[in-house]
């Protein structure tokens, strides 16, 4: 809701009078002033300006989560299903909703149904919140009258793609730990453990072997030339991030992780998840085929899918089978082709479709979970090996010594 700077004057003792008020708009703010604060305005600002369209572009384009957009539309539906006028609902979502993005926005979508616009062409101005896929299926809902149970749709939706990106989160986060504190470790033992031994070893003149010397020299380039290390990652990263930005590079990139060892089978399950999800969710709300299949195209991340999608969409133009179309690229399984054919043929793509996503979103489930059944010894054998490695590399000698002295 719009935050207003006011000048004004007291009714009662005629003193200058200035501040804020929250109102939907100057007129709210002036009525609310005037009898709720016995204020008569002479100036009103608006201190967050969202009259501009490329100001709300800017301000209201980013900071809004999955979850936060999932609550919203589940509050949404709820509303609508009870027969609550649309302007109330709005009303209603702006006072519940906590993030700052999405209640400013809310606000402006308000402002504009207020004014006659139709609730699709409402977000549909603000991409960096609604998307494509979104505004779609607010237009169908509205345009058949059920705009609840679409909504109801996109809220379960939204949520089951919240939920993959926790279990993917889940997944990935303890391996990430592991590696950073391993490498903290190891680390720690080259930049401070092994410079006092090499100290020793000088003084002792000792032969070392070539396993001592190859951590020494790694313990030298890591205290003389760190900068140097990360320079490198840094350029690294930056140039990688330039070639993947480009169409070949992305192209080859997303062809490489579908091929990936034990981590491709999982990211080509989620893609056919999301897919079918999409897709099925569009579908059952009203959306024509074509227009639903762009949408889906555009949620689909990897380029090889899209690039299948969008050959399909061509095909299915001319008349063609989507099923069909998608069997020929080679990039689906068997089972999830099939599932599209008989749907097609029985008249029920959209639950095929749906059966297809809800065991694939099992499947993942099952990868996932193994994945971190299997990383964690993993993890631990290997950092625990290069650390009992570094400690061999740096006792024998010193065992060595004291033989020798003995």
């Amino acid at each position: 809701m719009p935050i207003y700077t006011y000048k004004g004057y007291d009714l009662k003792t005629g003193a200058n009078r200035k501040g804020k008020v929250e109102a939907d708009n100057p007129r709210a703010a002036r009525v609310r002033l005037k009898q709720k604060e016995k204020v008569i305005v002479s100036s009103l600002k608006e201190e967050t300006s969202l009259d501009s369209a490329r100001q709300k572009r800017k301000f209201l384009g980013s900071g809004v989560g999955t979850a936060d957009l999932s609550v919203m539309t589940r509050q949404f539906a709820t509303l609508q299903g009870a027969q609550v006028p649309l302007d109330e609902c709005l009303r209603a979502l702006v006072d519940q909703v906590e993030n700052l993005v999405l209640r400013n926005t809310l606000s402006a979508v308000k402002d504009r149904v207020s004014e006659g616009v139709s609730l699709a062409d409402a977000v549909a101005a603000y991409p960096g919140v609604f998307n494509r896929l979104y505004v779609n299926m607010v237009r169908a809902g509205e345009s058949s009258g059920k705009l609840d149970v679409v909504l109801d749709r996109l809220a379960g939706f939204l949520e089951d793609q919240d939920a993959t990106k926790g279990q993917l989160m889940s997944a990935v986060t303890y391996p990430i730990v592991m590696i950073l504190a391993s490498t903290g470790i190891i680390a720690f033992l080259f930049i401070s453990i092994v410079p006092k031994l090499t100290k020793v070893f000088d003084s002792l003149r000792v032969t070392l072997p070539w396993y001592t010397r190859f951590c020494i020299s790694v313990s030298d380039i890591l205290q003389n030339y760190w900068y140097v290390i990360l320079m490198i990652a840094g350029l690294s990263f930056y140039l990688f991030k330039r070639w993947v930005a480009t169409p070949d590079g992305r192209s080859t990139f997303d062809r490489t992780v579908l091929k990936a060892p034990l981590f491709g089978s999982l990211i080509l399950r989620m893609m056919i998840s999301r897919f079918t999800k999409t897709l099925s969710t569009l579908l059952n709300s009203g959306v024509p085929i074509i227009n639903a299949i762009e949408i889906t195209k555009n949620v689909i991340t990897n380029t090889q899918i899209a690039g299948v999608l969008d050959e399909a969409k061509i095909a299915v133009q001319e008349g063609e089978s989507l099923g069909r179309t998608i069997e020929r690229s080679r990039q689906f399984p068997p089972l999830v082709t099939h599932m599209i054919m008989t749907g097609e043929r029985t008249g029920q793509l959209e639950d095929m479709l749906s059966h297809v996503a809800v065991a694939y979103d099992a499947e993942v489930e099952r990868k996932i979970a193994a994945m971190i059944s299997l990383i964690e010894p993993a993890m631990i054998i290997i950092m625990g090996g290069i650390t009992v490695l570094v400690v061999f590399s740096l006792m024998m000698p010193m065992l060595s010594v004291m033989n020798q002295l003995r």
